[in-house]
Protein backbone atom coordinates (compact mmCIF):
# COMPACT_ATOMS: atom_id res chain seq x y z
CA UNK A 1 0.00 0.00 0.00
CA UNK A 2 3.12 2.20 0.32
CA UNK A 3 4.17 2.38 -2.80
CA UNK A 4 0.30 2.56 -3.97
CA UNK A 5 -0.19 5.49 -2.35
CA UNK A 6 2.91 7.07 -3.59
CA UNK A 7 2.11 6.78 -6.84
CA UNK A 8 -1.55 6.15 -7.79
CA UNK A 9 -1.57 10.07 -8.76
CA UNK A 10 1.45 10.17 -10.86
CA UNK A 11 1.41 10.72 -14.73
CA UNK A 12 4.23 8.63 -16.83
CA UNK A 13 6.92 10.23 -17.92
CA UNK A 14 6.94 8.44 -21.06
CA UNK A 15 5.85 5.72 -22.47
CA UNK A 16 6.60 2.15 -21.20
CA UNK A 17 9.16 0.50 -22.55
CA UNK A 18 10.63 -3.03 -21.88
CA UNK A 19 13.95 -4.01 -20.72
CA UNK A 20 15.85 -7.21 -22.64
CA UNK A 21 19.06 -8.49 -21.69
CA UNK A 22 20.46 -10.35 -24.28
CA UNK A 23 22.74 -12.88 -22.02
CA UNK A 24 24.86 -13.25 -19.46
CA UNK A 25 28.34 -13.33 -20.67
CA UNK A 26 32.08 -14.26 -18.66
CA UNK A 27 35.36 -13.70 -20.43
CA UNK A 28 38.02 -15.69 -19.16
CA UNK A 29 40.90 -13.33 -19.48
CA UNK A 30 42.47 -15.33 -16.26
CA UNK A 31 43.59 -18.22 -19.44
CA UNK A 32 45.35 -15.91 -21.22
CA UNK A 33 49.18 -16.49 -21.53
CA UNK A 34 49.79 -12.16 -22.21
CA UNK A 35 48.41 -9.31 -21.46
CA UNK A 36 49.32 -5.59 -22.15
CA UNK A 37 50.94 -4.53 -19.20
CA UNK A 38 49.59 -1.10 -17.60
CA UNK A 39 46.00 -2.17 -18.76
CA UNK A 40 43.25 -3.93 -16.87
CA UNK A 41 39.90 -5.33 -17.35
CA UNK A 42 37.44 -4.47 -14.79
CA UNK A 43 33.75 -5.09 -13.62
CA UNK A 44 31.06 -6.16 -16.86
CA UNK A 45 34.02 -6.23 -19.38
CA UNK A 46 34.98 -9.21 -17.20
CA UNK A 47 31.63 -10.61 -16.39
CA UNK A 48 28.31 -8.78 -17.05
CA UNK A 49 25.17 -10.76 -15.35
CA UNK A 50 21.33 -10.33 -15.79
CA UNK A 51 20.74 -7.36 -13.87
CA UNK A 52 17.84 -8.99 -11.98
CA UNK A 53 20.32 -11.43 -9.99
CA UNK A 54 21.74 -8.18 -8.46
CA UNK A 55 25.32 -9.67 -8.50
CA UNK A 56 27.14 -7.27 -10.69
CA UNK A 57 27.30 -4.13 -8.65
CA UNK A 58 28.50 -6.96 -5.63
CA UNK A 59 30.73 -8.91 -7.79
CA UNK A 60 32.46 -5.11 -9.29
CA UNK A 61 33.08 -4.06 -5.31
CA UNK A 62 35.17 -7.41 -4.58
CA UNK A 63 37.04 -6.99 -7.66
CA UNK A 64 37.89 -3.42 -6.37
CA UNK A 65 39.00 -4.72 -3.08
CA UNK A 66 40.85 -7.43 -4.80
CA UNK A 67 42.76 -5.04 -7.06
CA UNK A 68 43.31 -2.88 -3.91
CA UNK A 69 45.00 -5.48 -2.59
CA UNK A 70 47.09 -6.70 -5.49
CA UNK A 71 47.99 -3.01 -6.28
CA UNK A 72 49.46 -2.85 -2.46
CA UNK A 73 52.23 -5.85 -3.37
CA UNK A 74 53.64 -4.95 -6.88
CA UNK A 75 52.32 -3.35 -10.09
CA UNK A 76 54.75 -5.92 -11.96
CA UNK A 77 52.56 -8.47 -13.27
CA UNK A 78 49.24 -6.81 -11.82
CA UNK A 79 46.73 -7.94 -14.44
CA UNK A 80 47.55 -12.35 -14.03
CA UNK A 81 47.13 -11.68 -10.66
CA UNK A 82 44.05 -10.01 -10.65
CA UNK A 83 42.70 -11.92 -13.14
CA UNK A 84 43.12 -15.25 -11.60
CA UNK A 85 41.68 -13.55 -8.07
CA UNK A 86 38.46 -12.05 -10.06
CA UNK A 87 38.10 -15.24 -11.72
CA UNK A 88 37.20 -17.18 -8.45
CA UNK A 89 35.26 -14.25 -7.46
CA UNK A 90 33.25 -14.16 -10.05
CA UNK A 91 32.81 -18.22 -10.21
CA UNK A 92 30.31 -18.37 -7.52
CA UNK A 93 27.94 -15.83 -8.41
CA UNK A 94 28.45 -16.72 -11.88
CA UNK A 95 27.52 -20.81 -11.01
CA UNK A 96 24.48 -19.27 -9.16
CA UNK A 97 23.42 -16.89 -12.15
CA UNK A 98 23.36 -19.46 -14.55
CA UNK A 99 21.89 -22.28 -12.60
CA UNK A 100 19.12 -20.07 -11.78
CA UNK A 101 18.78 -19.02 -15.82
CA UNK A 102 18.15 -22.75 -16.63
CA UNK A 103 15.25 -23.48 -14.45
CA UNK A 104 13.49 -21.46 -17.26
CA UNK A 105 12.34 -24.52 -20.50
CA UNK A 106 12.64 -21.79 -22.96
CA UNK A 107 16.16 -21.50 -22.36
CA UNK A 108 18.40 -23.62 -25.07
CA UNK A 109 20.94 -25.15 -22.75
CA UNK A 110 21.92 -28.49 -22.09
CA UNK A 111 21.40 -29.63 -18.42
CA UNK A 112 23.11 -32.11 -16.56
CA UNK A 113 21.42 -34.15 -14.11
CA UNK A 114 22.96 -32.49 -11.21
CA UNK A 115 21.76 -28.80 -12.69
CA UNK A 116 18.05 -30.86 -13.19
CA UNK A 117 18.63 -32.00 -9.75
CA UNK A 118 19.62 -28.82 -8.08
CA UNK A 119 16.85 -26.39 -10.23
CA UNK A 120 14.31 -28.95 -8.94
CA UNK A 121 15.40 -28.29 -5.16
CA UNK A 122 16.01 -24.36 -5.31
CA UNK A 123 12.64 -24.47 -6.67
CA UNK A 124 11.59 -26.40 -3.35
CA UNK A 125 13.12 -23.59 -1.88
CA UNK A 126 11.36 -21.03 -3.14
CA UNK A 127 8.60 -22.27 -2.10
CA UNK A 128 9.76 -22.94 1.68
CA UNK A 129 10.32 -19.41 1.36
CA UNK A 130 7.04 -18.31 1.21
CA UNK A 131 6.70 -19.63 4.84
CA UNK A 132 9.38 -20.24 6.66
CA UNK A 133 11.71 -17.34 7.17
CA UNK A 134 15.14 -19.45 8.06
CA UNK A 135 14.80 -20.93 4.75
CA UNK A 136 14.06 -17.39 3.13
CA UNK A 137 16.98 -16.16 5.18
CA UNK A 138 19.58 -18.53 3.60
CA UNK A 139 18.17 -18.27 0.40
CA UNK A 140 18.69 -14.73 0.46
CA UNK A 141 22.41 -15.14 2.18
CA UNK A 142 23.38 -16.98 -0.71
CA UNK A 143 21.79 -15.04 -3.42
CA UNK A 144 23.33 -11.77 -1.99
CA UNK A 145 26.52 -13.74 -1.71
CA UNK A 146 26.77 -13.31 2.00
CA UNK A 147 26.86 -17.99 1.79
CA UNK A 148 27.95 -20.61 -0.49
CA UNK A 149 25.57 -22.10 -2.36
CA UNK A 150 26.58 -25.28 -0.62
CA UNK A 151 24.27 -23.80 2.64
CA UNK A 152 21.31 -24.36 1.20
CA UNK A 153 22.11 -28.32 1.23
CA UNK A 154 22.63 -27.87 5.51
CA UNK A 155 20.50 -31.05 6.98
CA UNK A 156 18.24 -28.33 9.10
CA UNK A 157 17.73 -26.02 6.07
CA UNK A 158 16.88 -29.40 3.99
CA UNK A 159 14.51 -30.44 6.78
CA UNK A 160 12.54 -27.20 6.73
CA UNK A 161 11.87 -27.20 2.78
CA UNK A 162 10.74 -30.98 2.94
CA UNK A 163 8.74 -30.33 6.01
CA UNK A 164 7.32 -26.45 4.26
CA UNK A 165 6.84 -28.64 0.88
CA UNK A 166 4.52 -31.19 2.53
CA UNK A 167 2.29 -28.38 4.29
CA UNK A 168 -0.60 -27.90 2.43
CA UNK A 169 -0.23 -24.38 0.56
CA UNK A 170 -1.66 -21.16 2.56
CA UNK A 171 -3.86 -18.88 -0.07
CA UNK A 172 -1.71 -16.24 -1.72
CA UNK A 173 -3.53 -12.46 -1.10
CA UNK A 174 -2.18 -9.66 -3.24
CA UNK A 175 0.07 -6.54 -1.53
CA UNK A 176 -2.44 -4.24 -3.02
CA UNK A 177 -5.41 -5.84 -1.42
CA UNK A 178 -6.37 -6.42 1.65
CA UNK A 179 -7.01 -9.91 2.82
CA UNK A 180 -10.99 -10.68 2.76
CA UNK A 181 -12.22 -11.90 6.19
CA UNK A 182 -15.58 -13.26 6.44
CA UNK A 183 -18.05 -11.54 8.84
Amino acid sequence: PDIYNVIKNAEPLSEIVTFKYPHNQRRHYEKLERFPEGLLVFGDALCSFNPIYGQGMTVAALEALALHDETQVDLQGLAKRFFARAATIIETPWTIAVGEDLRYPEVDAPRSPAVKFINWYIGKVHIASRTDTVVCNAFHKVSNLLEAPPSLFAPSIVARVILANLQKPKPQTSPLQPARVSS
